[in-house]
């Protein structure tokens, strides 16, 4: 009878060690969010994106560039009067996200968040979340724009057809084919106006954003995308 309940305890112990390991995760990022005292820029806390703000609002909200603005995520207040929000860091290779808040029903950039863009369709002010470091594998290459000229390079298998797709040919993978200036080397140039541009590489029937581009987001498909900016004379 004993040996029975040594062994119900062990188990229970067992469980309960295990449970304990298993929530340690979200055991940590609930004291965080429950522990904000006031707003603070966009961070990581155990692959959660955590959004705060402070202000008398009776709602406050958040949707992401990369889901089209589909979902809006409803904030918490904790016990400090802190509005949190933890979201999943998305998978994939982007360095940054683009967010808006919804104050009491309005729109509005991220108050506490220097970080800001404006949306390239419709002009509106975005806050830019910076993501985690990932390792990526290095396809190819990119030279800064200068001059209104954008040189895009690419590193791949020789006799392959390799071209270039964004927002400035509507995301077409025929318009712009790069040219095999050595074996395995693409490379093409062209000029743009000054504003800024989003792009992949089409290689192998794969859409591939630019893995030595720092500047990378997510498109309105969820697919990461690499940005390229064209600075005015």
């Amino acid at each position: 009878m004993k040996s029975r309940l040594y062994l119900a305890l062990a188990a229970l112990l067992c469980f309960s060690i295990a449970a304990h390991a298993l929530d340690q995760s979200s055991l940590s990022l609930h004291l965080h969010l429950t522990g904000l005292r006031e707003a603070t820029a966009p961070h990581i806390v155990d692959d959660f994106l955590v959004l705060s703000a402070t202000g008398p609002y009776r709602y406050v909200g958040a949707a992401f560039s990369h889901e089209d603005w589909r979902t809006i995520y409803s904030f918490e207040r904790n016990r400090y009067g802190v509005f949190v929000l933890a979201v999943p860091v998305p998978y994939g290779e982007a360095r940054a996200i683009s967010y808006r808040l919804v104050l009491d029903g309005a729109w509005a950039a991220d108050p506490a968040n220097p970080l800001r863009a404006r949306d390239e369709r419709t002009g509106a002010a975005l806050s830019i979340a910076e993501l985690p470091l990932r390792s990526r594998l290095a396809l190819g290459a990119w030279d800064p724009a200068s001059k209104g000229m954008a040189t895009f390079v690419f590193l791949g298998e020789s006799g392959q057809r390799v071209s270039v797709a964004g927002s400035f040919n509507s995301w077409d993978p025929f318009i712009h084919e790069m040219q095999e200036s050595a074996p395995g080397r693409y490379e093409l140039n062209l000029p743009l106006p000054p504003g800024a541009y989003y792009y992949v590489f089409v290689y192998k029937g794969e859409r591939l954003a630019d893995p030595l581009n720092r500047r990378l987001m997510y498109g309105s498909d969820g697919r990461p995308v690499s940005e390229l900016l064209i600075a005015r004379n």
